[in-house]
C-alpha cells in the first residue's frame, strides 16, 4: 500500500488493484495508473475538502463517493450508512462538523479518513458546544474500535492550541491501527512535528510524520 500526502486533508492511497483519493482541495496530484479504478471520496462541501476540479481528472474508470451535502454527481452517503461499491465495502460516521467520515474495507485492509470528524475544542466557545464535540466524537470513534485498521487519517490541527492532540490521542488509545497520519494542518507542517515529538503523542510509535507536500509512504 502506497500513501501520498497531497495537502491539508488530501491523500492518495494506491493498493494493488484500487486507487483512492480523499478530500482534494489543492496541490499536485500524481499521474494515476489507468489500469486501476479510481475512487474519489469527498467527506463534505467545505472549500478545504472539496474542489470541483475533481470532475476534470482524466481517467477511464472513476467513481465519485460524496457526502450528501455536496450538490454534484456521484454516490451520495449520509452518516451511519453502509454500502458496497464494486468490491469496496464503505461505511460512514457522523461528522462533528459537516458531512461524514469514511471507513473503507479494500483488499483485506481497513482504511479510515476522518473528514471533519474530530474533537473540535475551541477556546472561548460555550462549554455546551465543546462538550457536544467531545461526546459526539468519542461516540463515533467507539463505533469502530473493534476494527483492525491499516491506516487512519485524522486531524492534528494546531489552531486548537492545547487541544490539538486530544482527538488523535483518543483514537490511538481506543482503536487498533497500524499507522496513523495527521491531516487538516494546512501549510503548518513544521508546527505539527512538535506535537508528534512531545507528550502525549511521543509515546506512540505508529504516527507517521509528514515532512513535505507530495511525500509518499510505502506501508505494509
Amino acid at each position: 500500500m502506497q500513501v501520498q500526502y497531497i495537502f491539508n486533508s488530501c491523500f492518495v492511497i494506491e493498493l494493488q488493484s484500487h486507487i483512492l483519493l480523499f478530500d482534494y482541495y489543492k496541490g499536485d496530484l500524481p499521474a494515476f495508473t489507468t489500469h486501476k479504478p479510481l475512487y474519489i471520496f469527498v467527506s463534505h462541501s467545505h472549500y478545504d475538502h472539496y474542489n470541483t476540479q475533481i470532475y476534470s481528472i482524466i481517467h477511464p474508470n472513476i467513481t465519485y463517493i460524496l457526502a450528501k451535502d455536496i450538490d454534484n454527481k456521484g454516490i451520495k452517503l449520509g452518516p451511519n450508512e453502509q454500502i458496497t461499491v464494486d468490491d469496496l465495502e464503505i461505511q460512514t460516521l457522523l461528522s462533528t462538523d459537516l458531512g461524514v467520515a469514511f471507513i473503507i474495507y479494500a483488499e483485506g485492509k481497513y482504511i479510515y479518513h476522518a473528514g471533519d470528524l474530530h474533537w473540535w475544542h475551541w477556546t472561548g466557545e460555550p462549554e455546551e458546544d465543546n462538550r457536544y464535540q467531545k461526546l459526539t466524537f468519542q461516540q463515533e470513534i467507539n463505533k469502530i474500535k473493534h476494527l483492525p485498521f491499516s491506516v487512519m487519517m485524522t486531524p492534528l490541527d494546531p489552531r486548537l492550541q492545547k487541544a490539538t492532540s486530544w482527538g488523535m490521542e483518543y483514537i490511538l488509545n481506543t482503536v487498533n491501527t497500524t499507522y496513523i497520519l495527521p491531516m487538516h494542518f494546512s501549510n503548518k507542517i513544521k508546527d505539527i512535528k512538535k506535537y508528534i515529538d512531545e507528550p502525549p503523542l511521543s509515546s506512540f510509535i505508529n504516527i507517521l510524520t509528514i515532512k513535505q507536500e507530495g511525500e509518499i509512504f510505502t506501508l505494509l
